[in-house]
């Protein structure tokens, strides 16, 4: 089956996997399977489509690339909330409630009223759900930001970091540069709770301790390769992060030169901190640790390792942190996962 090259497999393999919309992502899908030599029958088959479904397919990318690809609108009944009308919408679910909707947050049943009241179309409540989903939307959880964040501060920061990172190489030539964030998080007995499956209209018990036993983790990740180093500690200060600057040095490869982004915490900027001369520190903007992408780590041990359960003593709490260290840092998919950097991505 002929395919037009408008783009690599590679690069089609990155749309599929980014792609939002599951009715394009499969289009996606039959043609990089057919770029790989599968035949309209096989894809078939494999994605429970006709033949001639994949035909079309097929014979829309080639005449058009990625436009080929896109929903044909049919003859089926017109839409509740006109095209016209959907960006401010989206609009307003983006920008979140304001005083007059008295609520803190948008649910399904909120949102149906505001298209009832301010859009003049009803749905069910099924329907605001579809249509959310249908545009990318997820109930997500926010990431907390800090009241004084400086938000001007944190873009100067990401539209700087392409030339900050170009002077950085410069200084270092014939040495591959590597790209590192770290962050310090105190793990303890206070206790942590996350969610579970349980019976609808039930509210299930967890433990939650409220004893005062801890050690602190360090951390640092490369999002591009998936590297992880920590260090457990009884106590933080700027000795302790001197004993990880030793243990880090030493497993970074002799040809890497690391640029090291971390936050203004009082032990980083100590006159006493001794830097290894294969870093090159960064600081993040004062207040930003959405900027950090270790704090998504320290979200995911919590979340699947460090809640609803009790320790008995500083001994259980760092073989607890061992435990999880290895399952979750060991794995280089998984970091490059969780510790994704959207905003040096897009550089």
């Amino acid at each position: 089956m002929l395919v037009k090259e408008h783009q690599t497999l590679e690069e089609l393999e990155r749309l599929e996997k980014a792609e939002p919309q599951a009715a394009r992502r499969v289009r996606l899908r039959t043609v990089l399977l057919a770029r790989q030599g599968w035949t309209a029958p096989q894809i078939a088959v494999a994605l429970g489509f006709s033949r001639r479904t994949v035909q079309r397919v097929i014979q829309g990318y080639n005449a058009a690339g990625l436009a080929g690809l896109e929903s044909r609108p049919g003859r089926g009944r017109k839409p509740r909330l006109a095209n016209v009308e959907r960006p401010r919408f989206l609009a307003r679910v983006d920008g979140g409630p304001v005083v007059a909707d008295q609520v803190c947050t948008f649910t399904g049943r909120h949102l149906r009223g505001v298209l009832e009241k301010e859009f003049g179309v009803l749905y069910s409540l099924s329907g605001v759900y579809e249509f959310l989903h249908r545009h990318g939307y997820s109930w997500l959880m926010p990431r907390p930001q800090h009241e004084e964040a400086d938000l001007a501060a944190q873009e100067a920061f990401k539209q700087g970091w392409a030339q900050r990172l170009q002077q950085i190489a410069a200084e270092h030539p014939g040495q591959e540069l590597q790209v590192w964030f770290q962050d310090e998080a105190r793990f303890g007995q206070q206790g942590t709770l996350t969610r579970v499956w349980a019976r609808t209209g039930s509210r299930p018990r967890a433990v939650k301790q409220t004893r005062y036993d801890w050690l602190h983790v360090l951390a640092a990740v490369c999002p591009r390769t998936g590297q992880a180093v920590g260090l457990l500690a009884p106590e933080l200060n700027t000795n302790t992060v001197n004993v990880f600057f030793e243990q880090f040095a030493r497993e970074v490869d002799s040809n890497v030169h690391v640029v090291m982004v971390w936050d203004q915490a009082g032990w980083h900027t100590s006159g006493q901190l001794k830097i290894p001369a294969n870093v090159t520190l960064i600081e993040l903007p004062l207040k930003s640790p959405e900027l950090n992408p270790v704090e998504n780590l320290w979200h995911y041990l919590r979340s699947h390792y460090w809640a609803n359960r009790a320790y008995a003593d500083y001994d259980d709490l760092r073989e607890s942190a061992n435990q999880a260290w290895q399952k979750v840092c060991l794995s280089a998919g998984l970091i490059r996962s969780v510790c994704a950097v959207p905003y040096l991505e897009r550089q």
